[in-house]
């Protein structure tokens, strides 16, 4: 065991290293594309519009994967926003993209320099449940297919909303799943890369978030994209395989693969007969925070107080 810490922290840190490593995958690539998370980039707008978004804000991205969401919420909404990843491969992969765009931002409200800038996007590596960010200084935060995963939620809602302003939108956007529904075969690694594992119920988020001192909370019902989903994934892996027998490359994390029929058309089942789903919410910072300390920063170069 390694000196000063407990086996739980151990565990904690191979969990959130395997996580990473699986959504680093190339079959993690190919069942969510480039935003790595369920709905994708039409989801990521429509949450970023659902939490009010204005140019000028500064937004965090948690888990924010290989930078794709975080690049599209910037140009869209002409914001500013931080992507904090576990994955040093995701980080570096978005800092390529980022590097090679035009840099049009000199002002970073981080506490590292180890910052990529590209159209108002940047990226550090960092544990998105603790994120090594500037605490009472952002406008907005967003958590897309990761709250799911996360192992200590209440304490990851807590510790992100302290990096609010007052006021401050907080936005999720999340796989549900009704307590005890889901199959053996989606309880595993592909469940992990669907969301799917250890995610909560509707009120569950809505709990979570309230405990956090959110409040104003909206919920709106994007299952449909789950649905849209499926029917790519269906496709993009028939035709994977396909082209896997022609040319006789290797399969990445073949078993899953030739799997992944059979478990699509049983997540297909559980979000048809209605115990799983997507939810985009929203809720406001009130300043009021149980057992969270407060901490005001002095404002950024740029930024003035609200």
């Amino acid at each position: 065991m390694t000196p000063g810490r407990s086996p739980e922290v151990l565990e904690q840190a191979q969990a959130k290293a395997c996580c990473a490593d699986l959504y680093q995958s190339e079959l993690a690539r190919i069942i969510l594309g480039e935003t790595l998370h369920p709905g994708g980039l039409a989801l990521t707008n429509r949450l970023a519009r659902l939490m009010g978004v204005q140019p000028g804000d500064w937004v965090v991205d948690l888990a924010s994967g290989r930078g794709a969401s975080a690049m599209a919420v910037s140009r869209v909404f002409r914001c500013k926003v931080v992507g904090v990843e576990f994955g040093r491969a995701a980080v570096a992969e978005a800092q390529a993209k980022a590097e090679a765009q035009p840099s049009m931002l000199q002002e970073p409200a981080l506490e590292t320099t180890a910052a990529s800038k590209a159209k108002g996007s940047y990226f550090i590596q960092g544990d998105a449940e603790r994120p090594p960010l500037r605490l009472g200084f952002f406008d907005a935060l967003f958590s897309e297919c990761s709250m799911s995963l996360f192992l200590d939620k209440p304490k990851a809602i807590a510790d992100a909303v302290r990096l609010l302003r007052p006021g401050g939108k907080f936005g999720l956007s999340d796989v549900t799943v009704a307590p005890g529904s889901l199959p053996k075969e989606l309880d595993g690694a592909v469940g992990r890369i669907l969301c799917l594992s250890d995610a909560l119920d509707v009120e569950g988020y809505a709990q979570l978030l309230e405990g956090a001192g959110l409040r104003d909370i909206q919920k709106v019902d994007a299952s449909t994209e789950i649905i849209k989903l499926l029917d790519s994934l269906e496709t993009k892996l028939g035709a994977f395989l396909a082209w896997q027998g022609i040319t006789g490359q290797p399969v990445p994390d073949s078993g899953l693969a030739r799997q992944a029929p059979e478990l699509i058309a049983t997540l297909g089942r559980l979000v048809a007969d209605g115990p799983a789903g997507i939810l985009a919410l929203r809720g406001r910072e009130t300043g009021l925070r149980p057992n969270v300390g407060r901490f005001t920063p002095a404002p950024a170069p740029g930024k003035t107080s609200r």
